[in-house]
């Protein structure tokens, strides 16, 4: 390889201009190769693992605290593919995993692995295996994350733990929505993505295990199963629940239970009168220099964008609420669209 012959300092200044994808293909070109890649000052990044469809996983880099992800490469086992295939096969081989592909490229250039295999075990395993290479090439988190429908879940690597996981639609039941969360430990955020109304999430027993929920829509979400839940955050839109049900929740609070709560936003488009809400409340004036908001790094990830759209809307009504049992004081905001109770914990 030409690029081996060149002095150091030369190929150091090439790597710098390399896509990650290129950089993960020169490491597998030899052990020189790896360790050239690996020397360089990577920034420690999270790895999303993506299966939203039959027969194809990807793997993606969190390059940014905007989440925007890098795909590295992605690999499918289906029996054809489309467009225009090599000739030439490639073994990848090492002591998990030992099956031939094809590396096809992408007009994104995007570099797709065409490993046909009947042996699911050998798919994990070669999941498993790319993982731990960059962890140890690319100074990756150790800590997976998934982004799936629920469908292909046991096309998932061999782990115990997973940080962030983001559900799209699924046609399973919520037993297999308690199989998934009895499987793997979300140690930080699951968001649902889920557009559909019969969200399995609806009946699960297992979501009490969380400590962060983000659900995009639940029409399925009613005070009951509201007042059953002991987040430390929970961001939900388009729900069932009525201006009761959030006056009920705000008392739950104030009774001194619901403990581990940090953050609760609700996102209701005008359906209801979040004013009214808030003038159940005796609520002290808000002074945003001294009860600052100041939100988890799970709600800041996640809710950015939502985040901004608070800040720049003009609120009917902001106010500070005190719970007598411990003098936990808590920031309720409302408008036409929004519902925030915030808690200032020390």
């Amino acid at each position: 390889m030409k690029f081996l012959s060149f002095p150091w300092l030369v190929q150091d200044h090439i790597q710098k201009f390399m896509e990650p994808t290129e950089l993960l293909f020169l490491s597998f070109c030899s052990l020189r190769c790896r360790n050239l890649v690996s020397q360089m000052r990577h920034t420690p990044t999270y790895s999303v693992f993506g299966l939203e469809e039959p027969e194809t996983m990807s793997y993606a880099l969190v390059k940014d605290l905007k989440r925007n992800n890098t795909t590295m490469l992605t690999w499918t086992w289906k029996r054809h593919v489309w467009g225009i295939v090599p000739e030439e096969r490639s073994w990848l081989k090492s002591k998990d995993i030992d099956f031939h592909c094809k590396i096809i490229f992408e007009p994104d250039s995007t570099a797709l692995l065409w490993c046909h295999t009947e042996n699911q075990s050998s798919r994990k395993r070669f999941a498993t295996a790319l993982h731990s290479y960059m962890c140890e090439v690319f100074r990756v988190e150790p800590e997976m994350q998934f982004k799936l429908s629920l469908d292909y879940m046991d096309e998932l690597p061999y782990t115990n733990t997973v940080r962030d996981v983001t559900l799209f639609d699924t046609s399973v039941n919520s037993n297999m929505v308690d199989e998934f969360l009895e499987r793997f430990q979300v140690t930080r955020v699951l968001f649902s993505k889920s557009m559909w109304p019969n969200n399995p999430l609806k009946n699960s027993n297992r979501l009490s295990n969380l400590n962060n929920l983000f659900i995009h829509s639940a029409p399925w979400l009613d005070g009951s199963k509201l007042l059953r839940w002991n987040f430390e955050n929970l961001v939900v839109s388009y729900t069932g629940l009525w201006e009761n049900d959030l006056i009920n929740f705000v008392n739950v609070w104030l009774n001194g239970n619901n403990t581990k709560l940090h953050t609760f936003f609700h996102l209701v488009s005008g359906r209801l009168n979040n004013v009214a809400i808030v003038d159940q409340f005796e609520l002290e004036p808000w002074n945003p220099e001294v009860d600052q908001l100041e939100y988890k790094l799970p709600v800041r990830d996640y809710c950015r964008l939502i985040l901004a759209e608070i800040d720049r809307t003009e609120m009917g009504r902001t106010g500070v609420l005190v719970r007598q049992s411990d003098g936990l004081r808590a920031v309720l905001r409302a408008s036409m669209d929004y519902f925030l109770f915030h808690v200032l914990h020390d």
